[in-house]
């Protein structure tokens, strides 16, 4: 039987990036993703519980909630979602907030960035991929410097998370309360 997950996100990219990071962890013919997406945060933040409470009423055994962290402070952002999303509501969620947007964890494979743009050269990243500013900024620069390719996140962003390797993502802190729910709570 496949398990449902429920995703909350800033948009339909991310909700593909953590489909294909999904699949790493379980078989694609095993889980099922129904999503929300805000299209922004504002709004994502105004109906996440709304959102949630559907999701649970449909289903879903897991919510999990992506809202990047741009230049909030985490503590504040986590304590307003957390209001939100409550564990005692929603006792198998999880939210998930990457520094500064989830193209950062994108970064952390720049093999995998090679790969999906047919780069000559693998192109060198900062290993530290969550101190780089505007992270979709970056990685749209770095391809365009590194094979004069355009990068366009609602298309490249997922085929990057084929390719992207788990032990490169867990380069990125934000990531590693991701992979650990994964593996001890969706995988048990």
């Amino acid at each position: 039987m496949s398990k449902k997950i429920g995703v909350i996100a800033e948009d339909l990219s991310d909700v593909d990036v953590i489909q294909h990071i999904l699949s790493k962890y379980i078989d694609k013919c095993e889980f099922a993703v129904k999503k929300f997406v805000g299209n922004g945060c504002g709004k994502l933040r105004n109906k996440c519980n709304s959102w949630a409470t559907q999701l649970y009423n449909s289903g879903c055994e897991h919510i999990l909630v992506f809202h990047d962290l741009d230049r909030n402070n985490e503590v504040k952002l986590r304590k307003e979602l957390e209001k939100k999303i409550s564990i005692n509501q929603f006792p198998n969620s999880l939210i998930i907030i990457p520094v500064e947007e989830m193209e950062a964890w994108l970064l952390t494979d720049p093999e995998a960035i090679k790969k999906v743009f047919g780069l000559d050269k693998t192109p060198k990243i900062d290993s530290q991929c969550e101190s780089i500013n505007s992270p979709k900024e970056y990685l749209r620069n770095l391809v365009w410097r590194n094979g004069k390719k355009r990068y366009l996140n609602t298309i490249h962003n997922k085929k990057i998370a084929e390719e992207i390797s788990i032990l490169k993502l867990k380069k990125c802190n934000s990531y590693c309360s991701f992979d650990k729910y994964i593996r001890e709570t969706i995988c048990k």
